[in-house]
């Protein structure tokens, strides 16, 4: 299981570029792997990690399985928080970026984050399956709450 955790404030977006690991060099939100907590605490835990802030609150907003290869990779817990304190720092993990909600730069994101989260950030709730081959996107189903 993992996490995405999308911060808000004043009209921008906060992604990280991805330092390592998969994905590295990316667009994405703070998030991570979730170990022996609840998504919550997972999601509130890697955003402290990865740029430094604190979280007082979440909004659950889905939940995306992502599959490669015929094989499930991930189960991951969308979350949105505008209750944080703190300013973003870059960290060994994360180059901290704002984005206007309308200028979000989707061409350096996944694939398939065009596809579900404007309708995220709209406040829809969104479960999605997003099927990959060598993490190129194949074929995806979403359902919006």
């Amino acid at each position: 299981m993992a996490n995405l955790c999308y911060l808000i404030r004043n009209g921008k977006l906060l992604l990280i570029r991805k330092k390592r690991g998969l994905g590295a060099g990316k667009l994405n939100a703070p998030g991570g792997r979730v170990e022996d907590e609840s998504p919550e605490e997972s999601a509130i835990r890697e955003v402290r990690e990865e740029v430094g802030v604190e979280v007082n609150s979440l909004q659950f907003r889905g939940i995306h399985e992502f599959v490669n290869n015929g094989k499930l990779a991930l189960l991951c817990y969308v979350f949105v928080s505008e209750d944080f304190e703190g300013e973003p720092k870059e960290t060994e993990e994360a180059e901290p970026l704002w984005f206007a909600l309308e200028k979000i730069p989707y061409e350096e994101m996944w694939e398939d984050d065009a596809l579900w989260l404007p309708k995220v950030l709209s406040g829809k709730t969104v479960f999605g399956r997003f099927e990959f081959e060598e993490w190129k996107l194949k074929e995806h189903r979403l359902w919006v709450v």
